[in-house]
């Protein structure tokens, strides 16, 4: 599968503007730690996160199709989530599973020739199975995204709706991989830093949450220029680079949504009905 200069721009943009959202990890961590022994407590948390990524890493290429399913599944929660938690509305799971269901279910079905080849790099062959599924996840998207309108335009929230149709038909008429990069890097991502950002601001101070921040993307950024290298001795470098992206980035997600969606958010909105 060969990539025009677009796909390249749109992988460059997931990598140097999206992947950093999850550079916060770190301070995220370090802000929940009360004990006095912070530093080890955090080194023992990055620890067990690397070994998480690692592991999805490896078992990705034991079960590519597998692996790629479970991303997909987990994706359509881990944005629905964020997105319902910036401008929630009344119907919780319909909210979440429509807006996380737009790059991970509708674009693929929407944009099948395409995908599906991208698909293919990504496993190494043929996925039908998983098109059956997609078929099945596309049904709950659908219901999901009526009740979703339904209610956000019953309560006037204008904003949303409009959000959700745009994407829907720039899913429909963009390049998979620019209508991803779009809703990765300008919105997910801009989402994450605005809510870490104003959770942490009290907790951590600027220096520490940058730095770490800076150190832990460009950590991201020469394992995963390493990982490119190697497979683009195996492969063109539009497979290796597809394969580094989003393989890599389906590792280090594993960690990162067990910790925002099952441990900060749950314990941000402690702090805060406390407060």
């Amino acid at each position: 599968m060969g990539l025009m200069l677009i796909d390249w721009c749109a992988l460059a943009l997931v990598v140097f503007i999206g992947l950093p959202h999850g550079a916060l990890d770190a301070a995220i961590s370090f802000s929940m730690i009360s004990s006095a022994k912070r530093i080890a407590r955090l080194a023992g948390i990055l620890l067990i996160y690397l070994l998480l990524a690692t592991a999805f890493f490896l078992i990705w290429y034991q079960l590519p199709a597998f692996s790629l399913l479970i991303f997909l599944l987990i994706s359509i929660i881990h944005f629905g989530m964020a997105d319902f938690n910036a401008s929630p509305s009344k119907l919780k799971w319909p909210h979440i599973i429509a807006h996380g269901g737009v790059v991970t279910v509708w674009l693929p079905l929407i944009q099948k020739n395409e995908v599906t080849k991208l698909f293919s790099i990504l496993t190494n062959g043929p996925t039908p199975i998983l098109w059956d599924i997609l078929l099945i996840f596309f049904l709950c998207w659908s219901i999901g995204v009526c009740l979703h309108t339904y209610e956000t335009l019953r309560s006037k929230h204008y904003n949303i709706a409009f959000e959700l149709i745009g994407l829907i038909f720039l899913a429909w008429y963009a390049p998979p991989l620019v209508t991803f990069a779009t809703y990765f890097c300008f919105i997910h991502s801009r989402r994450h830093f605005s809510f870490v950002w104003k959770q942490l601001q009290h907790m951590s101070s600027k220096k520490m949450m940058i730095g770490s921040a800076i150190i832990l993307s460009c950590t991201s950024w020469l394992i995963g220029g390493g990982i490119y290298f190697f497979l683009n001795s195996k492969m063109i470098a539009s497979e290796a680079a597809l394969q580094t992206v989003f393989i890599g980035l389906a590792a280090l997600t594993v960690p990162h949504m067990i910790l925002i969606d099952f441990i900060f958010r749950p314990h941000s909105s402690r702090i805060k009905i406390k407060n």
